[in-house]
């Protein structure tokens, strides 16, 4: 058997394992699991019934009586992931497993996008074949396909927006960067988390060229342009309807004060939104609502230094290899009876052993591949980095474990 035979069999051995146990695993899941508090499932089903990108609320009249509900639009949530569901109930109906299967079969593709993404960086297959036995492999993945969260989804535009990008780094030519721009913007609209990413990359450009600093404008520009062509739009039409130039609503306010205000410890960070900062809420838009929770998130952070760098510590704990919370009962994919400590038992043991496996690899075998790896070792930065002023739940950072596993497969 030749050496191309013999690996595209060890791929598709690696596929049909992966997508066995994902479908194994969503047929456990107990019926419409996630579905009933995902405000992605409410948009898409508005979508789908011609209501556009809102939400139903219910309208009362003067006497506080309820009149009906009508579509209000809305910009809580970022539109890949509401579009997604939709076209599938638009075509099959609100059918869950229709949505897992659909999930699986994508992060199944994700593994062979990232199969290349490693060979792109390492230029060794055997290595290439490790890191989506992997992917394959690990628990969470399984896990995620599952549910009505955009996990799947975003984890896979990021994997390919790092192919993209590595093969602009490698091709320097002005058409890749454009891509890789537009395919990072698709991923920002399928979760804001990335919205910031180009000054991380742009940044990273300059110093490399720093010497040549001509050289690197033009695909910085088209880098950039590429992005703001599919991101500026969305913006726009909050804009428009909303009043609001923002990539979404309230959200990130609320992430960034609940997780910095002092909470009961005894209780956790419960809730949100304490009473005194409700009563100073009320009333407000949703815009107002966003600048005046983050503005004193961030003051939290600056006058409580100490307190931040504690919290910090366990946030990291908690990003990387979910310890730190009890029981596991704060990650999505662990709630409704499902494994819960036996997944948290996996991760903990997995992650620890990807990063131990990924500085032995700096350590021990160092080479070219360490120079072709910017984009991965860039997004783990960067990912870690955003997520420590909010609460850093392990679901935050599985898009970029991936990144860990190809040095690990080193």
């Amino acid at each position: 058997m030749t050496r191309t035979k013999s690996r595209v069999l060890l791929l598709l051995v690696i596929f049909f394992v992966g997508f066995a146990f994902r479908v194994a695993y969503f047929m456990w899941a107990p019926k419409d699991y996630a579905a009933a508090a995902s405000d992605y499932d409410e948009i898409a089903q508005s979508l789908a019934a011609g209501r556009g990108f809102s939400r139903m609320e219910v309208q009362r009249d003067a006497d506080g009586h309820d009149i009906g509900e009508v579509a209000v639009p809305d910009a809580a949530r970022t539109p890949v992931y509401p579009l997604f569901l939709a076209s599938i109930y638009k075509v099959f109906g609100r059918r869950l497993r229709v949505v897992y299967l659909s999930q699986t079969l994508l992060d199944m593709l994700s593994a062979l996008l990232f199969y290349f993404l490693v060979l792109k960086i390492t230029h060794d297959t055997r290595m290439a074949i490790m890191a989506a036995a992997l992917y394959s492999l690990y628990l969470p993945f399984m896990s995620q396909v599952g549910v009505l969260l955009n996990e799947t989804l975003f984890g896979f535009l990021v994997i390919v927006f790092a192919l993209a990008a590595t093969i602009a780094m490698q091709d320097g030519s002005n058409w890749r960067f454009l891509w890789a721009g537009v395919f990072l913007g698709l991923a920002t609209l399928c979760r804001p988390t990335t919205f910031l990413f180009p000054l991380f990359f742009i940044a990273t450009l300059l110093i490399i060229e720093r010497k040549r600093l001509k050289k690197a404008i033009a695909p910085c520009v088209v880098f950039l342009l590429g992005f703001a062509v599919l991101v500026v739009p969305w913006m726009t039409r909050n804009y428009i309807v909303l009043g609001h130039f923002e990539l979404v609503g309230s959200l990130a306010g609320e992430q960034v004060y609940a997780a910095n205000y002092a909470w009961d410890e005894s209780r956790g960070p419960a809730p949100m939104v304490p009473p005194e900062m409700a009563v100073r809420l009320e009333g407000k838009s949703d815009l107002e609502r966003n600048q005046i929770l983050m503005r004193e998130g961030i003051k939290e952070i600056i006058f409580h230094p100490i307190r931040f760098v504690k919290n910090a510590a366990h946030r990291t704990l908690i990003f990387w290899t979910s310890m730190g919370v009890a029981g596991g009962h704060d990650f999505f994919y662990y709630s409704s009876g499902r494994t819960g400590k036996e997944t948290c038992v996996f991760i903990v043991v997995a992650n620890i052993l990807l990063f131990a496996a990924s500085i032995l690899a700096f350590i021990k075998f160092r080479g070219p591949w360490i120079s072709r790896s910017m984009i991965p070792i860039l997004l783990l930065a960067y990912f870690y980095i955003m997520h420590l002023p909010i609460f850093a739940f392990i679901r935050y950072s599985l898009p970029v474990i991936p990144f860990l596993m190809i040095f690990a497969a080193v």
